[in-house]
């Protein structure tokens, strides 16, 4: 079994990997004198696919790595909630817009999962919410997910 849990990380990822080759397949990798929108999914699913091979053969030669470092239950529990929260985080995008449901998860993410103290928290929440309109909306002028009211 804990062969397979040190492997399990690895095939997720070459899998993970393929699925972005095989979805970006009608997207161009290069594009006239730029590279196309195939250009950086296709050289990081073709890096983890490398790294994770590389990962499955050192394991497979009898390296070994030790046990895995598991985490414990409020570890554990962190992780839970993190992956509900980036589920709830897609939900909300399209009905409250990207940089509000941004600033909810960072100060979800902060305030209740890493209980950080609260000004920071604002702070940063802040700080990331305008960087994200300030960057991807004004300066590369990328469309951001509008709120649905």
């Amino acid at each position: 079994m804990t062969k397979f849990l040190m492997a399990a990380p690895a095939i997720f990822m070459i899998t993970l990997a393929l699925g972005v080759i095989l979805g970006t397949q009608g997207l161009r990798f290069w594009d006239g004198m730029t590279p196309g929108a195939r250009f950086l999914p296709g050289w990081l699913a073709g890096a983890a696919i490398v790294l994770s091979a590389t990962l499955l053969l050192t394991q497979w030669r009898g390296t070994d790595a030790g046990a895995p470092d598991l985490p414990d239950a409020p570890g554990a529990r962190r992780v839970g909630a993190t992956l509900i929260a980036l589920i709830i985080l897609g939900l909300m995008i399209p009905v409250l817009g990207m940089v509000p449901a941004v600033a909810i998860f960072i100060l979800f993410q902060l305030l209740i999962v890493q209980r950080a103290a609260a000004l920071p928290s604002l702070v940063t929440a802040g700080i990331i919410s305008v960087g994200i309109e300030m960057i991807f909306a004004r300066w590369l002028g990328v469309p951001l997910p509008a709120p649905f009211f």
